[in-house]
């Protein structure tokens, strides 16, 4: 199997918002039918409890912020709802919520993972100049098919071949480069790896990933290394004044690096910080977005991993907890 199928194996549907106006949800919807064959979608005024992004008595920003965190892709539909006076003249312009709802998302996921889905005869700022833009007519049903169309081959094309800097992915860069990277380059560097006086050339490193993320992750991992026999060793990285150490056990003639990566807590963290509500209460957006971030941390993990070529060197796997 070629890397990329390896990657894309098991992955699970990246979640989709659309955002629009009251006045225009319907193509919303005819956008979500296109897309939940490859997407996971919710729109902005899905009624169902379980998915509705503005949920009752709730405040309507909190939500949205919320909504940002969730959803790993955001298109939002303008359409001629309000007039204006631009340059003496008056132009057609979608909704302001609308185009805030554009700034947020944006700002959280990255021009990559945004579109704007516009009819022709609206007047696009220029600040958006920067954003991919899928052009309409709104009585051309067909033209508007083959838009959404177009910003569903773009997610996907895109959605798994970058590195942004949600927390998860900031978390993943610094635990390669500080614990991966000096594992795989001591080992290349030295052939092998010492231990009791004895060369070892076959090195693996496994790290494990929990199913789920406990509020306490030092004593979660600590539970979790209890369960397993190894010994613990230590080697100085070239070019910086520490010594790492690291957790190993030797199976059927291999050397096997074991780590089980405690910086995951800065999850929870950010989580209780950006959303202290949905942390408290453990609800199912916390939930949601946790898995989001778990996963998030894996796949930068497994991008880093592959773009220095250590793929043959390092396993990444979730384990349930005993």
């Amino acid at each position: 199997m070629k890397k990329e199928e390896k990657k894309k194996a098991g992955t699970p549907k990246k979640r989709i918002f659309i955002g629009s106006s009251t006045k225009e949800v319907q193509l919303a919807e005819i956008a979500k039918k296109i897309l939940e064959k490859d997407f996971d979608v919710t729109i902005w005024n899905d009624r169902i409890w379980d998915t509705a992004v503005f949920k009752i008595n709730q405040n309507f920003l909190s939500d949205l912020m919320k909504a940002s965190l969730l959803y790993d892709c955001g298109i939002l539909i303008g359409t001629t709802d309000d007039k204006t006076i631009y340059n003496g003249k008056m132009v057609l312009q979608p909704r302001d919520n609308v185009l805030f709802e554009l700034g947020l998302f944006m700002g959280r996921l990255g021009l990559s993972k945004c579109a704007f889905l516009v009819e022709k005869e609206l007047k696009v700022l220029t600040d958006l100049n920067g954003i991919s833009l899928a052009r309409f007519e709104k009585d051309n049903i067909g033209e508007f098919d083959v838009a959404v169309k177009q910003i569903r081959d773009l997610f996907l094309s895109n959605v798994d071949t970058e590195i942004n800097f949600f927390p998860s992915a900031t978390l993943a860069s610094t635990y390669f480069e500080s614990l991966v990277l000096p594992i795989c380059k001591h080992v290349v560097e030295n052939n092998g790896f010492l231990v009791d006086d004895e060369l070892h050339k076959d090195c693996m490193l496994n790290i494990i990933i929990p199913e789920k993320i406990k509020q306490d992750v030092n004593i979660q991992f600590e539970k979790m290394k209890s369960s397993v026999e190894t010994k613990s060793v230590s080697f100085k990285y070239a070019g910086r004044p520490r010594y790492i150490s690291v957790e190993t056990k030797i199976k059927e003639g291999v050397l096997e690096f074991i780590d089980f990566p405690t910086i995951l807590g800065g999850i929870n963290h950010a989580i209780q910080n950006l959303l202290p509500n949905d942390f408290n209460t453990l609800s199912n957006d916390y939930d949601l977005i946790l898995e989001r971030e778990l996963n998030k941390f894996i796949s930068t993990l497994k991008l880093l991993i592959l773009r220095n070529d250590f793929d043959d060197m390092v396993r990444v796997k979730r384990t349930i907890q005993q």
